[in-house]
């Protein structure tokens, strides 16, 4: 064969294979992202109890900056929020919720296996240097640090509700598939909102004090104090009121009763070390570093050890017996991470024609320090003598006792023409005819004998008590027959001290549990909240209605008839 011919050859060889790689090309490139659609992401992922440990990374466009949110779980079972100086997070439910859109999660539909289509899907890896067209990054592990899940969510595909673009870090395929679940970053969405956990039947005082701070000179500022009450039928009385003119506006008092049970966390800081549950400062720590930073949030520490607020106090009391008191500091400015958090704010872009410098930062929240106490004479005290377990018992032994005896003494009397026995040993004498009276006569429980005692013409049986002698008072009040009415008294009281012993635990349980969850935190609360905590005294009364004209009284008749 010749050049010529072995070139024809080469040049025909050469056409059919651009023609089978024509045909064949498209074909094996779908072939190849249909080969894993239907498939798991995360086959290992089977239960929201693995997942201990999340990652939320995305951009913020407004911010310009890259926003991370984590949720953690320690060795204790605790979830916190790292981010947030590991505020407690209220996430079981939260995560098994974040958890569902992961477990079982199916590569729908393969789109694009083009690393260079990424922006186009929004599914560039957000802690990639790539900033174009980023996605959101959602990690979770187990407790060993496993990944269990780990994908780039990108933009929701046009037409289609709950279906977006995703990929795997690192990969270039894009898939298509429906993210049935909830994935909050939300920090309010992550913990227990409901700041006091109060209730507004269960409030029976407030008390607004509304002193100042003089930054200047060191000195506190007395201002307006009033103090409301509620009482048990839940109506309202403001103290120093003029009733003569004056009433208490129920629907304003009524307000700020509701307005505390309906305070909510927007952010929280956390508070310096040196600064216990109970406001005092702790050792080792400066009082004058530790004056600066509580200063700079709107609160004063006194040389007393007393803390103070440039917006006064209000403090409010609970049938449980436990004392709240509110601090109001400064405001706080900002919006998103920056306020929910305390985290610096991005630094301001480059500015746009026309702009003449960063916009300041809105202020529509403040400062707010909470500490709770129990306070036992906040509880009404029965009124009631008050006895010992043992000694209640014994005086329900004696008055069986004393029944079964009075008992026989009737009989007895009954068979001998109403006369009483000479003794009680007479009841266990066993008479000419039937068995006796009384089968047998034990000591009372305090190993006294029991008297008898004629009353005229009846007569009491008696025991002694405690004291071993006639008379006496509380614990050794006598068990008489006759004054059987006084163990129903006594035992009421018992139960009524019993109530209020269980209040008393309870209160200081409560108190204890609020104290630990308070003391570590400044929280963030909503400007107008605070705007409705803070009435003046023209807010909670109102003018009294003027008396209704008495008619004139008619000739011969009395006034008002």
């Amino acid at each position: 064969m010749n050049e010529f011919m072995k070139t024809g050859v080469v040049a025909v060889a050469a056409v059919a294979l651009v023609v089978v790689a024509s045909l064949m090309g498209p074909r094996q490139v779908k072939q190849d992202l249909l080969s894993d659609e239907g498939q798991e992401f995360f086959p290992q992922f089977t239960s929201a109890d693995q997942a201990v440990d999340l990652d939320v990374t995305e951009w913020d466009e407004t911010a310009a900056e890259l926003r991370k949110f984590a949720v953690r779980r320690d060795a204790k079972g605790n979830w916190t929020i790292p981010s947030h100086g590991n505020y407690p997070a209220d996430a079981k439910d939260r995560m098994g919720k974040a958890a569902a859109m992961m477990i079982g999660l199916r590569k729908q539909r393969s789109v694009s296996d083009q690393k260079e289509k990424h922006a186009e899907f929004a599914v560039v890896d957000p802690l990639g240097e790539e900033t174009k067209g980023r996605g959101k990054r959602v990690t979770m592990k187990d407790s060993a640090g496993n990944v269990l899940a780990d994908l780039i969510i990108g933009k929701e595909v046009d037409g289609k509700l709950e279906v977006h673009y995703v990929a795997l870090p690192g990969k270039r395929r894009v898939y298509s598939t429906k993210l049935a679940g909830e994935l909050s970053t939300k920090f309010a969405d992550w913990i227990e909102t409901d700041l006091l956990k109060a209730q507004s039947w269960d409030i029976s005082k407030i008390t607004f004090d509304n002193y100042t701070v003089d930054e200047q000179r060191g000195q506190i500022v007395p201002g307006e104090k009033h103090i409301v009450t509620k009482d048990t039928a839940g109506k309202w009385a403001l103290e120093g009121i003029d009733a003569s003119k004056e009433e208490p506006n129920e629907d304003k008092l009524r307000e700020v009763g509701d307005t505390l049970t309906q305070i909510k966390i927007v952010g929280v800081r956390t508070k310096p070390e040196g600064l216990t549950a109970a406001l005092a400062k702790a050792n080792g720590i400066e009082q004058q570093l530790l004056a600066q930073v509580l200063a700079a949030k709107g609160f004063f520490l006194a040389g007393n050890g007393n803390l103070y607020s440039n917006e006064g106090d209000l403090v409010f009391e609970t049938k449980k017996g436990v004392r709240y008191t509110l601090r109001f500091g400064e405001l706080v400015p900002g919006e998103g991470e920056a306020l929910t958090s305390g985290a610096e704010p991005a630094k301001p872009g480059k500015q746009k024609e026309g702009e003449t410098g960063p916009q300041p930062s809105p202020a529509n929240n403040r400062y707010l320090m909470v500490t709770a106490e129990f306070v036992e004479a906040l509880l009404e005290k029965p009124k009631g003598t008050r006895m010992a377990k043992d000694q209640l018992e014994k005086r329900s032994k004696a008055r069986d006792a004393v029944a079964q005896i009075v008992a026989a003494v009737d009989a007895y009397k009954a068979k001998n023409e109403g006369k009483l026995p000479e003794s009680l040993a007479k009841l266990t004498e066993k008479p000419a005819e039937g068995e006796p009276f009384l089968a047998k006569l034990d000591k009372d429980p305090w190993d006294n004998d029991y008297v008898l005692q004629a009353a005229g013409e009846g007569f009491a049986v008696v025991s002694f008590g405690d004291n071993k002698a006639e008379g006496g008072e509380g614990t050794a009040t006598d068990v008489r027959s006759d004054r059987f009415p006084l163990e129903d008294e006594l035992k009421k009281a018992s139960d009524e001290w019993t109530e209020y012993d269980r209040k008393v635990e309870e209160g200081r349980k409560e108190a204890d549990k609020l104290t630990k969850r308070f003391g570590p935190w400044y929280y963030v609360i909503d400007q107008t909240l605070f705007a409705k905590l803070k009435p003046a005294r023209k807010d909670l009364v109102k003018d009294k209605p003027p008396a209704a004209p008495v008619p004139p009284t008619e000739p011969g008749k009395e006034p008002g008839k």
